[in-house]
């Protein structure tokens, strides 16, 4: 993760590192992020259950430039298998490209950047030829 952590650094990201935050990161982001009906049988990837098909789910050059274009003065970055979870200052930072953001181990290769409400998240997958994904919090009945 190191080589993530300077490539952020490297653009103006001011990067803290938390522990142990991982599944705490992953239950809220199935919770604003995925239907309730689908929580019970989610795919072994939390993206997968956020695919094209999903209403509101930008895929590929769309989700980057939504990505680019979403407010994000901080936010937070955890991964599908790993616990670690990086806390993320964007406010002097310059943008950042999906490739920037890619890290080759399986266990930080699916990415979930997430703003601190859970408003919107971009993910991208450690398959290639798919998202990345950028998507908005689901609306319930309560929402305005």
């Amino acid at each position: 993760m190191n080589p993530l952590i300077e490539r952020l650094t490297a653009k103006g990201v001011e990067v803290t590192e938390v522990e142990d935050r991982g599944e705490e990161a992953r239950q809220t982001w199935v919770a604003h992020f995925i239907r309730p009906e689908q929580r019970t049988r989610l795919s072994p990837y939390l993206w997968e259950d956020i695919g094209a098909e999903t209403d509101g789910c930008l895929v590929g050059t769309a989700a980057e430039h939504a990505f680019e274009r979403a407010g994000k003065w901080k936010a937070m970055l955890f991964f599908q298998h790993s616990n670690d979870v990086l806390e993320l200052d964007l406010t002097q930072a310059q943008p950042l490209a999906r490739k920037e953001l890619i890290v080759e181990t399986m266990d930080y290769a699916d990415i979930y950047i997430v703003d601190p409400a859970y408003t919107w998240t971009y993910v991208i997958p450690h398959e290639a030829d798919w998202g990345p994904y950028f998507f908005t919090k689901l609306r319930t009945k309560g929402d305005h």
